[in-house]
């Protein structure tokens, strides 16, 4: 179990050493605006949340910044077996698998190539570092021995530093310091092991900005996975106009614990933060509890790297208290056993791509 809370408290030193893997590894020099018009992220669970957090992170530059060249809608995060029918030629792909085994991943792998993408490789190992060198396809190779969903930096830094180059340094050395200082903060880590506590065994809700939204979505797969629990999500300030409703007369909801991600850059603007308040008003007297998860930090980076180490946290106490192993994922793994018994899609694809 304490192999999980070590991969959390590492966060700092994983950002840096995967800026340092992407700097030194062999990359095509594409350009923006140039040599690709679009960029698709590829991956499945804890491989894929690195897509969104780089849609989530570049909306606040691209489009607005010359330098990045595309609009924000040119980022997609694809998690299917077959590709998106508007990628071609023009259209940037990260594979991103941390084992490189994902199935869904490497049958997109397979279209990718016939398409005639641009492609680059994430991955730690597998069949998808096999069949990239094999094929020259480059690769970004990460260190072993992490579940992929505690490799979040390894998965997400390396696209970012490839789209945006050195132009976001000073981010990346500001999310660095506040992540040391929040793991060696012992009262914030008191604090989310208190709000474990009284969660246990129950459903929770994450609600948080859409400024955040990547970060909500990994909260609740944290909690599903680490803590063995139910969990949905919801962002502002779209839940305002359906989730509010689920908690009219509705004594379902009285097992239920909602979070909340704030950010006080995302509430300056007075009608975020007079919803969040309201809504939080408005569901208390008809859930089991509400509670607040703050973010760290100056940069869009710097934050969205605080929530996520704090949700990453919970997730681990949650497990921790209900005595689960946040490392194990069984029924995953059954499914794996039973795909591979009766589909075995690699030996297809591999055939097909080799």
């Amino acid at each position: 179990m304490e192999d999980m809370l070590l991969f959390i408290k590492k966060y700092p030193e994983m950002v840096l050493d995967a800026i340092y893997a992407t700097k030194n590894t062999k990359l095509p020099n594409y350009t923006a605006g140039e040599d690709y018009d679009k960029i698709l992220v590829c991956g499945m669970g804890g491989s894929a949340i690195g897509g969104d957090l780089l849609r989530n992170l570049l909306r606040d530059f691209m489009g607005q910044s010359s330098e990045f060249g595309l609009p924000i809608e040119s980022i997609e995060v694809s998690r299917q077996y077959g590709l998106p029918s508007n990628v071609g030629k023009r259209t940037l792909v990260f594979f991103v698998s941390y084992s490189g085994n994902t199935e869904e991943t490497l049958n997109q792998f397979v279209e990718a190539r016939k398409t005639g993408c641009k492609i680059i490789s994430i991955t730690s190992g597998g069949v998808l570092k096999e069949w990239s060198e094999h094929l020259g396809v480059p690769v970004i190779e990460l260190p072993h021995g992490f579940q992929p969903r505690a490799a979040i930096p390894y998965l997400f830094v390396p696209m970012v530093r490839y789209v945006a180059g050195d132009r976001l340094k000073k981010e990346f050395d500001e999310a660095i310091e506040v992540l040391k200082t929040i793991r060696d903060d012992e009262k914030k880590a008191e604090t989310i092991k208190k709000m474990a506590m009284l969660m246990k065994n129950h459903w929770i809700t994450i609600y948080g900005p859409a400024e955040f939204e990547a970060v909500a979505r990994r909260a609740k797969t944290q909690i599903n996975e680490n803590s063995k629990l139910p969990a949905t999500w919801g962002i502002f300030p779209e839940l305002c106009h359906n989730d509010i409703v689920g908690y009219e007369d509705n004594d379902l909801n009285k097992e239920l614990y909602v979070v909340f991600l704030r950010d006080s850059f995302v509430e300056k603007h007075k009608p975020a933060k007079v919803r969040i308040e309201t809504i939080k008003e408005i569901i208390r007297p008809c859930v089991k509890g509400v509670a607040e998860i703050h973010s760290v930090g100056e940069s869009k980076l710097a934050r969205m790297f605080s929530l996520l180490y704090y949700v990453d946290l919970l997730s681990y106490y949650l497990a921790v208290e209900d005595k689960k192993s946040p490392v194990k994922t069984d029924n995953i793994d059954k499914l794996k056993a039973v795909l591979r018994e009766k589909v075995n899609l690699q030996a297809k694809l591999k055939k097909e791509l080799i």
